[in-house]
This record gives C-alpha cells, sequence and structure tokens, in this order.
C-alpha cells in the first residue's frame, strides 16, 4: 500500500523568483492551482481483482518567504513558509471507488538565522496527511489515514573561513495512523545527527556523519494485523566525500556501520546487514539538463514488521529548453526484505519498480499546461490466502493532463 510504496500525489510546479506579490517590506507571496484529470489503472493496489477509474485532482498552494526577487536568501533571519492542499474526486459507478475521494494536505515552514559569520541556525516543520485504498474492497473497510510530522532544529558552525564545518540536528517525527487497524503502527522517532566536514579541495569535503536515534511505539501493546511492534535504537556512522570532481560534475558516496537494535525481534545482523553505503553522481551535460544516477544499501524501520533491508538504484533526467518545455524522467528499483512479519514468509521480499514522467509548457511564466505519467509495480513473495487483500503484487498506473497557474 501507500507505506510500502506506491504512486506519488500530484507534482507541484516551480515557483519563479521574479513572480510572486510583494505584501510587505521583503515580504513575497507565490500562489496558484493546477486542475489535473486522468486515470488510474489499479485504485486498490491489487492484481488479481484489478479496478482503474477516471479522477480529477485539484491543488492549490501558496508559498510566503522573505528571499529576494533574484531567489536570494537574505542575511539576518529567513523564512519560507508554504502548503499544498490537493482534492482528489474519483469518478465510477462503484461507492467503494467513489469514497476514496480525499482531502491531501502538505505544511511545510522553516526559519533560519545567520549573518556571515560562523554560526547558523534553523528550525523546521513539516506535516503531511496521505488517505489510501484500504487493504480489502468494501465500504465497510476503513481507508488507510496517515498523518505524518517532522520537526528539526539544526545548529552550523564554520570557522576559519569554512574549509571546517559541522552541523548539529535533532528531528522528532510524529506518525500516526488513524486507521484502527493499523494504531499499533503509531510512533514517535528521534534523531541526533553529528555532520563534520573538512573541504580538501574548493568544493569537495571529506565528511563523518554520525546518526543516533530512537522510536517508539505509542500503541506498542494493541492487538492488530500489524502484530506487536518493537522499539528501536537505529544507529548510523558513515565516512564519505561530496562535492565537485569537475565543473559539471558532483559526487556524494558514503561508507560506513549501520545497527538497529530492536529491543525484541528480527534486528539487523552479519557484515550486509552492519553496513550501509549510497552513492550518487549528478552530471550537467548542458546548460539545462541535469542527469542524477544513484544507489544505495540501507536498512528501514517498517510499517510491517520491524524494519527492511533496501538495496536500490534510481536514475532522472530533467531539462529545461528555451522555448519554456519543462520535462523530467525517472526510473527507481528497490529490492526489499521485510523482517519481524508475524503473518508472512520471513523475511518477505518485494521487488518495486517506480518510474515517471512530466512534461509541462509555459504559456506564460505564470501559467503552463502539462502531462505527467507515473507507475508504480510491486512483486511480492508474500502469497495472501485471501486474493482480495491489497498491497503485496500489483501494478499501478496513473495518466494525467493539468493545467495550472503559478505567480
Amino acid at each position: 500500500m501507500s507505506f510500502i510504496g506506491g504512486v506519488s500525489s500530484s507534482w507541484a510546479p516551480a515557483i519563479s523568483p521574479a513572480t510572486g506579490i510583494q505584501i510587505g517590506d521583503g515580504v513575497i507571496l507565490h500562489t496558484g492551482v493546477s486542475v489535473e484529470g486522468g486515470y488510474d489503472s489499479n485504485v486498490f493496489y491489487n492484481d488479481d481483482t484489478k479496478v482503474g477509474a477516471t479522477l480529477v485532482r485539484v491543488t492549490p498552494f501558496i508559498d510566503i518567504n522573505n528571499a529576494t526577487r533574484t531567489g536570494e536568501v537574505p542575511s539576518g533571519i529567513a523564512y519560507d513558509l508554504n502548503a499544498t492542499l490537493t482534492y482528489r474526486e474519483y469518478f465510477s459507478d462503484q461507492e467503494d471507488v467513489t469514497r476514496l475521494r480525499a482531502f491531501v494536505p502538505t505544511v511545510r515552514g522553516s526559519l533560519g538565522h545567520t549573518n556571515g559569520g560562523t554560526l547558523t541556525e534553523s528550525v523546521t516543520e513539516a506535516y503531511t496527511r496521505a488517505e489510501d485504498a484500504p487493504y480489502y474492497r468494501g465500504t465497510s473497510q476503513q481507508l488507510i489515514i496517515r498523518d505524518n510530522n517532522v520537526a528539526s532544529a539544526q545548529l552550523g558552525w564554520a570557522p576559519g573561513g569554512g574549509r571546517l564545518q559541522s552541523v548539529l540536528r535533532y528531528t522528532n517525527t510524529l506518525d500516526i495512523f488513524e486507521t484502527d487497524s493499523l494504531k499499533s503502527a503509531n510512533s514517535l522517532g528521534h534523531e541526533a545527527l553529528l555532520d563534520v566536514s573538512w573541504r580538501w579541495l574548493p568544493k569537495t569535503a571529506l565528511y563523518l556523519q554520525l546518526r543516533q536515534g530512537y522510536i517508539s511505539y505509542l500503541n506498542a501493546d494493541t492487538q492488530a494485523e500489524l502484530g506487536d511492534k518493537s522499539s528501536s535504537y537505529p544507529l548510523r556512522a558513515v565516512l564519505g566525500v561530496r562535492g565537485l570532481i569537475t565543473e559539471k560534475t558532483s559526487v556524494a558516496v558514503g561508507f560506513g556501520y549501520q545497527n538497529a537494535f530492536y529491543s525484541n525481534g528480527a534486528t539487523t545482523s552479519g557484515f550486509l546487514g552492519s553496513t550501509t553505503v549510497a552513492a550518487e553522481l549528478v552530471v550537467l551535460p548542458l546548460m539545462f539538463t541535469r542527469v542524477v544516477l544513484g544507489g544505495r544499501h540501507d536498512f528501514q524501520n517498517s510499517v510491517i514488521g520491524n524494519f527492511f533491508y533496501d538495496d536500490g538504484v534510481y536514475a532522472s533526467l530533467s531539462q529545461q529548453t528555451v522555448a519554456k518545455l519543462v520535462g523530467q524522467v525517472w526510473v527507481s528499483y528497490d529490492h526489499r526484505r521485510f523482517y519481524g512479519l508475524h503473518d508472512a514468509p520471513d523475511p518477505r521480499v518485494d521487488n518495486l519498480v517506480q518510474a515517471g514522467a512530466i512534461f509541462d509548457y509555459y504559456l506564460k511564466n505564470w501559467a503552463y499546461a502539462g502531462l505527467s505519467y507515473t507507475l508504480a509495480l510491486n512483486r511480492s513473495d508474500y502469497k495472501p490466502m485471501d486474493m482480495t487483500l491489497s498491497g503485496a503484487t500489483y501494478t499501478k498506473q496513473q495518466i494525467f493532463a493539468r493545467v495550472g497557474i503559478t505567480y
């Protein structure tokens, strides 16, 4: 389902710093709306009982910041507040499809301070509400509703011209399911991060990053289909390099140690289980062309079971032409092994492919029209007895045409 991997929600357009309404001294308001009409090939994430439907999404947004007309962040206090408010409506003669209409808001805010000296401070807040189809078809089944809030506070230190830099950050994550059968997965997460880097070339740095977390479950003893949930103390220690190799090529490579430290049940183990690796290459072959290639081996805390190992690769290509045509295509593959499940193979193995393409033509710098396509394909070795269960094996495609304004 949506927390295992699925098709993303509507894509927000880029905001041009040259537009916007000045509503105060140094304060700029950006706003707009997009209207999308399209088709979802597999509403319930289930190839055995596949149901398609047309749908409409309306997405107004608002952004208030004190950046300059050139997009430059001012010295001193800098802030950015924005909200994307998507409403989704399905059209079908089946009630269990039409009831999937949803309001899906995302609200973000950031506040930072810098005076050109050695210290910078910032705080961020982001809230997202997601609604998705239930595991089983039927109007009696509750929708999967998930509220996620992430807040962080960060202190940066760069003495002596910035050759040596360090970042200290605390992140708090509150993950809440409103769906009764999933409330045992409601969790509170804390993470402390220390990142120390040394710039050995003008735009290339070696770094050491330490991350220590604590994840606890608010309803750990609730009996639900997910089974008992166990707290964990995820730790990662990574050495790496990041920055420019050439004027048009940059890399980010990290290698290190990881451990989940679950209090009960399955936990990370073995050489590969204790190793984390990530690498990304960014190439700018032309002035308005960007190519990204990357891969990773990691583990993630999981709603189903305790955790999953994730071996993934991804690639994207984005292009902006002088004719105001903006396009992006991307693809990713993840091989995931879930551990600590109580009613499925342990491990459960999923292979997830996600891909998409977006093309927008800007009639003006404030008006655009476009097309988008997204694919989510999951293949799992979990074979449920009840074939109406969704979220294991599915091929889901969405295609949209849209028009919008942004100012």
